[in-house]
């Protein structure tokens, strides 16, 4: 997707992930080399510079606002079939969507939609019927029903434009995103295992692991403790959470987390670091 008049263009990550040289077709047959001004494996994104300008392209904005079953369409190079692009369209299934990664980090807050999206089609745009662009196409489940597993279709993922402004901006900027990061492994903490701990809460993430010498463990955050709350925002789940460091805090930051610890409710301060790259 060109997305402004001197040729910055987005992409996903694993559609240029380890190129020596990266050419870029034109609507009208030309081959432009593009400059790799930087890629971020966690949100499968990548911010390409094409030469010359460019009257034609589509702005990014962090302020879309889409309802599940709104109109949208797609559009890539399917196949790769001579001829042109590949156009469909479909609605948005669901909002927020969580899926695995190629990079083998989860991909949070995806848009689902049924459009078709087949290879080809990643990296491409997902636009609304007024011309906006309000997704990055970027995966698709399928599964052939097989084996007494039902046939999968219809189920399309796209990246929503609040982690496409603010991961472009960052690699515009400084060429890599600083992910905001606390150094522990996580799992939600489920109703049933709650109850059946006699625990007197019923959402939460539990710190199933802490890092020697990584963000939590200097502030003194223990394996066991589940977050409520991180800086007044309240964390039901390890979606909930990954959304706050993705979106809201930043790397350095302070923050307060209250934790539920051994019967008892506590908060600890904590100094968040740079997520590693891998």
């Amino acid at each position: 997707v060109i997305f402004t008049p001197d040729g910055m263009a987005l992409t996903n990550n694993h559609v240029i992930e380890g190129a020596a040289k990266i050419i870029v077709t034109m609507d009208d047959g030309r081959q432009l080399e593009a400059e790799f001004l930087g890629a971020d494996a966690i949100a499968d994104l990548a911010v390409l510079k094409l030469p010359g300008t460019f009257e034609t392209f589509l702005p990014l904005a962090e302020d879309v606002q889409l309802r599940v079953g709104e109109w949208v369409i797609a559009i890539g190079n399917a196949l790769a079939l001579p001829g042109g692009p590949t156009v469909t369209v479909g609605v948005v299934s669901a909002l927020g969507r969580t899926i695995g990664g190629s990079s083998g980090s989860p991909l949070y807050n995806l848009i689902q939609t049924d459009t078709v999206i087949n290879p080809g089609n990643s990296g491409g745009p997902l636009i609304s019927l007024d011309g906006r662009l309000v997704g990055i196409n970027t995966a698709v489940l399928r599964g052939g029903g097989s084996g007494g597993r039902p046939a999968i279709e219809g189920i399309g993922f796209a990246i929503n434009m609040e982690t496409a402004v603010l991961v472009s901006d960052q690699l515009v900027k400084d060429g890599r995103v600083k992910w905001a990061w606390m150094g522990v492994f996580l799992a939600d903490l489920i109703p049933e295992m709650a109850a059946g701990l006699g625990l007197p809460i019923r959402e939460g993430v539990v710190i199933q692991d802490v890092l020697p010498r990584g963000p939590s463990d200097l502030s003194g955050i223990q394996s066991g403790d589940i977050i409520l709350t991180m800086d007044g925002n309240k964390v039901a789940t390890v979606t909930d959470l990954t959304r706050l460091l993705r979106t809201v805090f930043a790397a350095g930051q302070d923050i307060d987390v209250e934790l539920f610890r051994e019967g008892e409710t506590e908060t600890v301060s904590l100094t968040l670091g740079e997520r590693p790259s891998r």
